[in-house]
């Protein structure tokens, strides 16, 4: 019997890419997307549940399968202010992680980012290095934790900053080898494909930077 995973972000960047890998495996016979709008069906193998992500003990019992797959992630012009980034970056993650694991899930992967550090003096990376530690703090048997640098990919809401930063990159990826090369920007869709093989395949190590993030997707199948 195959696999049931559960989807936190699924609208996003790199987790619309992720339902797509998610749907194209056998490994997986059931895939639950928690999302903020209902859908009134299912489609194939995929449910939708809603949620409130300010209420998640009334969906508590429904956080439960073989993994999570946490894509949640916003920005602090979006959000409106540092604390309410803050509850989307690492307060939802973290009560999903906690709540998953008293549910008895096995696997959790997270999508965090480059430089992320509890200590950072970089509020964001601060945010998601507290995010990660919360994660490890869950005690999963298995997880692993996503750090990409920027995110290549078409979202469906316009970020000019990062925009540009995608129409520039290019121009500097030669100058980007050696310990350097994980600052690349990396495909949305490769980070989506690189947690469901780690999902899959269990490697030695459970933090990936953005270089080794493509190295999995590159040389490895889904």
């Amino acid at each position: 019997m195959g696999k049931t995973a559960l989807v936190f972000g699924s609208s996003g960047l790199v987790g619309s890419a992720l339902v797509q890998w998610l749907e194209s495996s056998p490994a997986y016979d059931r895939i639950r997307l928690f999302l903020r709008t209902p859908i009134p069906h299912s489609q194939g193998k995929t449910e939708f549940i809603p949620v409130d992500f300010n209420q998640l003990e009334r969906i508590a019992p429904q956080i439960e399968g073989d993994e999570i797959f946490c894509c949640l992630g916003t920005t602090i012009r979006k959000a409106g202010s540092q604390a309410a980034f803050r509850k989307v970056d690492a307060e939802y993650p973290s009560k999903i992680a906690s709540t998953a694991r008293q549910n008895g899930v096995k696997g959790f992967y997270v999508v965090s980012s480059l430089g992320a550090s509890a200590d950072s003096g970089n509020f964001y990376l601060r945010t998601k290095g507290e995010m990660e530690q919360a994660v490890l703090q869950a005690q999963f048997p298995e997880y692993g934790i996503f750090r990409p640098s920027l995110l290549l990919g078409s979202r469906k809401e316009f970020r000019f900053g990062e925009k540009l930063a995608q129409w520039t990159m290019p121009l500097f990826h030669w100058m980007l080898n050696g310990r350097l090369r994980k600052y690349r920007g990396i495909r949305a869709v490769d980070v989506a494909k690189a947690m469901v093989i780690a999902a899959s395949m269990k490697f030695d190590d459970h933090v990936f930077e953005s270089d080794r993030i493509a190295e999995i997707a590159k040389n490895h199948n889904i």
